[in-house]
């Protein structure tokens, strides 16, 4: 049995930390129409810029690893599985920028007004597969049984349909 990466237990901790920190910005951005916040907040964002930040480079290296192991080299379904977690990971950075975009740009929600919604909804789907497509991944990669994946992935879709309605619906 091999042994368990530390590059890759520091990276599955870095994700569980995303998640759980996007799950708390998507709460609190669900309900901040009801519950207005301050933006003294806005250094936990940072927190989690952080995190996102150590989460690419630690990929990039566990990555290569994987791709350059010659003691357990990965087989082509490994290598599709990579590619489609590095797949949603882009397209994840993409409905992020649209996201921060629709914050930061001014005068493009005036010109948009359903763009933050439909920004916020793609954001909150694309997560929730990029947190599916890595799950069992990062169950392995923190030292979790894989009997919780589907269980965690039910209620991660279930989270994304709630912050989707909450979003269009409020």
């Amino acid at each position: 049995m091999r042994k368990r990466s530390n590059m890759r237990l520091a990276n599955g901790v870095a994700s569980a930390a995303i998640v759980c920190f996007f799950l708390l910005h998507g709460l609190l951005g669900s309900f901040a129409f009801a519950l207005p916040y301050a933006h003294p907040f806005l250094w936990v964002v940072w927190i989690g810029v952080g995190f996102v930040v150590l989460h690419v480079v630690l990929s990039v290296v566990t990555s290569y690893q994987q791709l350059t192991d010659v003691e357990f080299p990965p087989s082509s379904r490994k290598k599709r599985h990579l590619a489609l977690k590095w797949f949603t990971g882009a397209l994840l950075a993409c409905s992020i920028a649209a996201h921060i975009a629709c914050v930061r740009v001014p005068g493009l929600v005036a010109s948009f007004p359903l763009l933050p919604k439909l920004a916020t909804v793609v954001l909150s789907i694309v997560l929730a597969w990029h947190i599916c497509v890595g799950m069992k991944s990062l169950l392995k990669d923190i030292g979790f049984s894989k009997r919780f994946m589907t269980l965690l992935r039910v209620v991660v879709c279930v989270l994304a349909a709630v912050f989707c309605f909450m979003v269009l619906f409020h």
